[in-house]
């Protein structure tokens, strides 16, 4: 059938998305940033991420219309006066896995903890081109703490990221109104 999409093909060939940062990149540790920052940045991880969870969801909407499977839409069972039973099927029809009731499971972040370990440093700064206002920030390091690690010394750090996920209904609007008409009744 034109345009069919083979489910076990499209689910083979569909891999796990590129990383945010490939393995193979450069990188380069920073000892410190803004607490502030280090918030924003776990905070855009975790949106980032719900983001791609709808993303994938709303793919797998599209996957489930394009995939068509032939259904038998009625089996009717005679049994005869002499007890002998046949039965009859009706010419198979051809819909969506959508069409007939298959829906993704949409889920979203609950819950994320993200502990880890630092220092915090109070920072004060001074603008020394305008007015010469000082302002002072927190900042969070781990170069201390690593650091007394490849010493051998008793340090007791830990990094531990929790995240719970929940299956949440389908948005309204993915859901496809239902109506049965019968005919010649």
């Amino acid at each position: 059938m034109p345009g069919a999409v083979n489910p076990r093909r499209a689910i083979a060939t569909r891999g796990i998305r590129d990383p945010i940062v490939p393995v193979a990149s450069v990188v380069r540790e920073t000892p410190a940033v803004s607490f502030a920052d280090l918030v924003r940045m776990m905070a855009e991880g975790i949106a980032d991420a719900q983001a791609e969870l709808d993303r994938t969801s709303a793919e797998m909407v599209t996957e489930l219309s394009a995939t068509r499977v032939k259904i038998v839409p009625q089996i009717t069972e005679t049994v005869a006066a002499d007890g002998s039973v046949t039965f009859k099927q009706a010419e198979p029809v051809s819909l969506s896995l959508l069409e007939i009731g298959i829906s993704p499971t949409f889920y979203q972040f609950s819950q994320a903890t993200i502990e880890v370990a630092m220092d915090l440093q109070v920072v004060e700064t001074v603008d020394e081109e305008g007015s010469g206002k000082r302002r002072f920030g927190l900042f969070a390091g781990t170069a201390s703490v690593r650091a007394e690690r490849k010493l051998n010394r008793e340090v007791s750090t830990s990094s531990k990221l929790t995240a719970t996920l929940v299956p949440v209904p389908s948005p309204l609007r993915t859901e496809p109104t239902r109506t049965t008409i019968v005919e010649g009744n």
